[in-house]
């Protein structure tokens, strides 16, 4: 049975529809259509919110078990999460404001800018470890995750600007 070049040409040459936004409405909701974050800083007040209560709780439960460590370890851990989003958040409005007619430098500037990110990352968890001997691990890696989720649970909630 041999190959038919025919057949396989017909959808190469197929281009992608784009829909009009009273089609795209018969297919999704208005809400599913508009954006959740209509700026990165969106992101950063959540985590910062995320922080706040996670940081509440831990202050709840540090009551009732009699330890402290947990607090702090939160707080921390909020901070790992927080900080490094924002030098990155930055450091791209930097580059985008001073120059984005070029797609070549905006692309490097991201790369560097998540090379701050990491490096902002590591720096933070050595300063942890170095400052704060007491650290409880399982509550600061608990918070920096929970803060690197609000990546994607802003999409599950509609945010609303405070």
């Amino acid at each position: 049975m041999e190959y038919d070049k025919s057949a396989s040409g017909d959808q190469e040459n197929l281009e992608p529809k784009r829909l009009t936004h009273q089609e795209a409405l018969m297919l999704f909701t208005e809400q599913e259509l508009s954006p959740r974050v209509s700026t990165p800083w969106d992101i950063v007040k959540f985590q910062s919110i995320l922080t706040i209560a996670v940081t509440i709780l831990s202050i709840v439960w540090s009551m009732f078990f009699l330890t402290k460590v947990v607090v702090v370890s939160v707080l921390l851990g909020g901070i790992l999460g927080i900080v490094p989003t924002s030098a990155f958040i930055i450091r791209v409005n930097l580059v985008k404001k001073i120059d984005s007619r070029f797609a070549k430098r905006f692309v490097s500037s991201l790369v560097y800018a998540e090379v701050i990110k990491i490096t902002l990352t590591l720096t933070i968890i050595v300063l942890s470890i170095r400052l704060y001997q007491n650290l409880s691990w399982p509550w600061f890696l608990g918070m920096y995750i929970i803060t690197l989720q609000a990546y994607w649970l802003i999409g599950f909630i509609k945010y609303k600007k405070l």
